[in-house]
């Protein structure tokens, strides 16, 4: 069996973006294309929920320790086992320069000759001057352009992030796939008329307290536009945190993914509090799709959009709401996530990983 070692900043517990899709990515390779997943996990107070994963941790932010952690579980002489780095930049290092990382994969490869692929999930930060992120953005620019040209294989979530990458690697192909949902594909899947007028709000703590916080008005009118009678908050930390809805909120906490998807099929709607450019790389938005809830986005977004967007629903003050016209949008959601559900990223991950596969 072919075997690839991915290299992630973190795994689950608890669910998380980056490490819940590279296992949900692990499963896939195996089922669809077989494929074994080892990991290397690059933070050091991760310990495994139990003893029945491939599962390494890098024994410190060096590249020696990288280099001991990959020459253990890949071998010194490459053969059939590539390797997958997640590449988020701040999760290896808290300014979000990884030197130490990139510096090991270099030395790596120059070894051992092994196949390196790229998942970027971030490229590099950007902000206003003061923020730490724009002066530290040229470093960060240079590691991953570094990475880039070190890497046999490119793929990210986000054209974004493609155009910016196909500058450092001119005439390199980088693959686009919008990232799965790590809660389920559902089979079967009820229309919007059948479901509970509940609206889920699903994510991590920041994603959650940041749509609250900035976008209450528009998830209070969300509430009174689809009549919603309940609110369920879903994630980790305070949820609302005192923020006056129109609805009753139930705060469920952090649930395993088998009871996120069941609720997500028997809910209206899903809102998130992203950019709308930035949803192919949610795993939120992602869960939505997967399952056809109304996805609902309200942040405002540039008038001129470099690239077609998802299809998502946006509360309008003083606009009927039409219910066909809803169960058109979050159908066009599922099909444009079918476009890059969890076996056609299989699928291009093993051609990536193992460009003579059949």
């Amino acid at each position: 069996m072919r075997e690839v070692v991915q290299i992630v900043p973190h795994l689950p517990p608890p669910h998380e973006g980056v490490g819940s899709f590279a296992l949900g990515l692990a499963e896939a390779l195996r089922a669809r294309c077989g494929i074994a997943s080892s990991f290397l996990v690059a933070a050091p107070s991760w310990t495994p929920e139990d003893g029945k994963r491939s599962v390494a941790r890098i024994p410190g932010a060096s590249p020696d320790a990288l280099i001991e952690a990959l020459e253990k579980v890949a071998g010194k002489g490459g053969g059939e086992t590539a390797v997958l780095l997640h590449y988020a930049n701040y999760g290896y290092e808290p300014r979000g320069c990884p030197s130490w990382l990139v510096e090991g994969l270099r030395m790596w490869k120059g070894r051992n000759g092994g196949r390196l692929v790229t998942l970027f999930h971030e490229v590099h930060a950007m902000g206003p001057p003061w923020r730490s992120s724009f002066w530290l953005s040229p470093v960060q620019r240079r590691l991953a352009a570094t990475l880039a040209r070190l890497s046999d294989g490119l793929a990210t979530s986000m054209r974004l992030y493609q155009r910016i990458l196909a500058r450092w690697v001119p005439g390199r192909e980088v693959a686009v796939l919008p990232v799965f949902s790590t809660v389920g594909e559902p089979r079967e899947i009820p229309p919007l008329a059948e479901r509970a007028r509940r609206l889920v709000v699903f994510g991590g703590v920041g994603t959650r307290a940041r749509a609250y916080r900035e976008l209450g008005p528009a998830i209070e009118h969300a509430c009174r536009d689809l009549g919603i009678e309940e609110l369920y908050d879903v994630g980790p930390g305070d949820g609302p945190n005192g923020r006056a809805l129109p609805v009753r909120v139930r705060r469920l906490g952090p649930l395993p993914e088998t009871e996120v998807s069941a609720l997500l099929l028997g809910s209206v709607a899903g809102f998130v509090g992203y950019p709308p450019p930035f949803l192919p790389k949610s795993t939120i938005f992602a869960a939505y799709c997967a399952h056809q809830v109304l996805p609902i986005c309200a942040w405002p977004s540039p008038r001129r959009e470099a690239e077609p967007l998802p299809p998502f629903w946006t509360p309008q003050p003083r606009r009927a709401t039409d219910w066909d016209e809803l169960q058109e949008i979050a159908a066009r959601a599922h099909a444009w996530y079918n476009s890059h559900d969890r076996n056609r990223h299989a699928a291009s991950h093993m051609r990536l990983l193992f460009p003579d596969s059949r």
